[in-house]
């Protein structure tokens, strides 16, 4: 099998990160993009999923919004029992 060489730009951060994770798997970045490579050909996609997220910035804010009116809701509302983390921790036996 002949081979060639791949250029392509990417972070330092990100490569160094990368390189550290592929290492500890036991491999090298090389073969890890290889693996990349020919998972995508055996596919004929990405092997991953790759999506846009299908909430617009208004509908995002919306959900927020509610959310917190919800939280403040419970919050004051008197029938809602409330715990500390100590005593979640007391409870749970986890106190030391």
């Amino acid at each position: 099998m002949a081979t060639t060489n791949a250029n392509f730009r990417v972070d330092t951060q990100a490569k160094d990160q990368f390189e550290a994770i592929v290492n500890q798997l036991g491999m090298t970045a090389s073969t890890a993009y290889n693996l990349f490579i020919n998972a995508t050909i055996q596919r004929r996609a990405l092997p991953f999923d790759v999506t846009l997220d299908p909430l617009t910035i208004p509908e995002v804010r919306a959900k927020v919004e509610a959310e917190l009116e919800r939280r403040l809701a419970r919050e004051n509302d008197p029938t809602t029992k409330w715990y500390s983390g100590d005593q979640v921790r007391e409870m749970l036996g986890l106190n030391k």
